[in-house]
Parts: C-alpha cells; structure tokens; sequence
C-alpha cells in the first residue's frame, strides 16, 4: 500500500515538472507580432498619397510589375527634395505555429522628385539609378503636393520654361541619349531649367550659370573627373569627364528654339 501511494506521488510531481518546463509558444508568438505592430505604428501612413503614388507606379515600367500579379506601395518619407517609396507584395505563410500569416517582402525601392517629376528606381544602385517612365497626365489628375504635405513651389526661385517642348530619343552603339527642340525659351533659361530640375544626371555638378569664357572645372567626385565648358555663339557644348564614359551636352539657339542634346557614351 505504502509502495503504491509513493508511486503516485512521484508520478503526480514528474507530470507537474514537465508542465512547468513547456515552452509558452502562444505567448512568444503574440509578443513578436505585438512588437512588429508598435514599429510599423511609428510611421504616419498617409492613404491618399500612396494611392496616388501607386497610379504613378502602375502605370510606369518597372520590372517588378511584370514579376507580380499583386503588389503594394509604402511611402518611408517625404520631404520637397524626394519621396521615398518601398515597393513590396505580400506572401501567406500557412506553416506559421499559429495558423495562417501575412509577411511582406521588399522587391523595390523608388525616389520621386518633385522639382523635375522624376520617378527614379534605385534599387539596384543608388549611386546611378534608373529613369523610369511613367504615365505623367496623371500628375494633372490631383494636387499631390498638397495631398502628400509638401510646401508650396517656390516659382521665384525656381526657372520654369513655358514652352512647347518636342523631344526624341537618341540611340547607338555605347551611347545613349535624348534630343529636344524647345520653344519659346532662351538659352540660359533652358540650361537652368536643366540645371535646377536635373535633366541630366549628376547636374548637381554643374555650374549655376552658363560660363562667359571656356573654362574647366575639377570634379573627382560621383566617378566625375571634370566638367569642361566651351561657350559659343548662340551655343554652349558640355563635356562631363567620367571614370567609366562622358557625357556630352549641347545646347543651340536657333531663332526662337533651343535645341538641346544630351548623350551619354560609355566606353
């Protein structure tokens, strides 16, 4: 009899040992997805622009679109030089131990500059990213500084060519680039516009104002050598000296038109 009861005595205090040793997975889980809701809480979602941004990004050719059938846009920050966009979809995870679950993963990340409306995938390099087109009737479509809380357009302080402008793409072996003719403007006008709105890569570079004499600047930064101005009648040439290519950029007055080339070469 006296075997018996401590038998079950020892049984009873092993069974409890155990209870007392097992994982609380539930709550683990519950703490994990309760930290990751806090973080995401940080950051002031505003609706109205990221579903203006993501009309900007269905209609532009990133890759990423034609990988996934779904996919969604968030905006990281924004500011009256850049918006910050991360571009991601959304996997199902049904092997998680507390049933089905939502992940994200990030298959882009793009930059919108408001002051030249570029779209930019920096993605694979920010160092040199990627132009993207886009379907750009749809900035007409709303007021997306107002919607996204960037300041006013600071018109007095910026060049804006009001003018017709008829461009075409350049093409060739190693070189690539864009012809415009453009209206209505002069030739200091059109290069700081060019200027202002980085029509042209690394135009941060660039002087303010065109130069009166042919002159050449050190640069030794971004991969830039130097940049050499070469002033004319009516015209200017630019030569963008870089580790790896140059580019080249004319600009031409001729009659009430500009004409203005860049194109970059590679070597």
């Amino acid at each position: 009899m006296m075997r018996t009861i401590v038998a079950l005595f020892s049984l009873l205090l092993l069974n409890c040992q155990k209870a007392a040793d097992k994982p609380e997975i539930k709550d683990e889980v519950q703490k994990t997805e309760s930290s990751q809701t806090e973080k995401g809480a940080t950051h002031k979602s505003n609706p109205y622009c990221e579903e203006f941004f993501k009309k900007i990004l269905l209609s532009s050719n990133l890759a990423a679109l034609k990988n996934y059938k779904d996919i969604f846009i968030r905006i990281e920050d924004v500011s009256d030089d850049k918006i910050v966009l991360e571009v991601y979809v959304k996997n199902t995870d049904s092997d998680s131990p507390t049933g089905t679950r939502i992940t994200e993963n990030t298959v882009a990340w793009l930059h919108f500059l408001p002051d030249s409306d570029k779209l930019l995938d920096i993605t694979s390099d920010a160092e040199d990213p990627m132009v993207l087109s886009f379907d750009k009737n749809i900035l007409k479509e709303s007021d997306y500084r107002n919607i996204c809380g960037l300041s006013e357009k600071e018109l007095q302080n910026k060049v804006s060519v009001k003018a017709d402008v008829q461009c075409k793409e350049i093409k060739g072996t190693m070189l690539r680039g864009e012809e415009c003719l453009i209206s209505g403007a002069s030739l200091e006008q059109v290069y700081e516009e060019m200027v202002q709105k980085s029509l042209v890569k690394d135009a941060q570079f660039l002087l303010k104002k065109i130069p009166k004499i042919a002159t050449t600047h050190k640069i030794n930064k971004n991969g830039i050598i130097d940049i050499k101005y070469m002033p004319g009648n009516n015209k200017i040439d630019i030569e963008m000296f870089y580790e790896g290519g140059i580019t080249d950029i004319h600009l031409m007055k001729k009659g009430q038109n500009v004409k203005r080339q860049i194109i970059y070469n590679l070597d």
